[in-house]
């Protein structure tokens, strides 16, 4: 995700606190309201400064809720913003793929292409270069060749 369009989501769902957010999109915006707040402290406009951080209060911490639950933990881990290493660790967490009780409901979830049920008699090997033939493969992957239907 890039910068503008982390800014852009994250202004979008303004004070949505249901869902995820991605590490790009939670690091994008935090890295461009730290530029802005920096650029405005150095100019210092103090009511500007102020309105800026006011603006940017809420959808800090709602794309900070979405960034806990897309690890797979609750928006309660923000209070050890208290212990800030503790929560710096927590939001660098990658994504929670499986199992997460907090991705919405209705979203496409991950599931492997190739499972121990796909994986029939009928997956054998190339017989021109012997690479493996994968479920539902027509040509080999390795040298091209149309495998014949069996």
């Amino acid at each position: 995700m890039s910068l503008p369009t982390a800014v852009a989501t994250c202004f979008k769902k303004y004070a949505i606190f249901s869902g995820t957010a991605s590490r790009s999109e939670y690091w994008w915006f935090s890295l461009f309201t730290f530029v802005v707040s920096l650029i405005l402290f150095a100019t210092r406009v103090t009511a500007l400064s102020s309105l800026w951080s006011l603006a940017v209060l809420v959808p800090g911490l709602a794309v900070a809720v979405r960034r806990l639950h897309d690890t797979g933990h609750s928006a309660w881990w923000l209070l050890t913003g208290l212990i800030p290493f503790w929560l710096l660790i927590m939001l660098c967490f990658p994504t929670k793929v499986m199992s997460n009780r907090y991705a919405m409901a209705g979203a496409p979830a991950w599931t492997p292409s190739v499972t121990e049920s796909s994986a029939t008699s009928s997956t054998a090997l190339c017989p021109s270069c012997g690479k493996l033939r994968l479920p539902g493969q027509n040509y080999c992957m390795g040298c091209g060749a149309k495998f014949a239907d069996e």
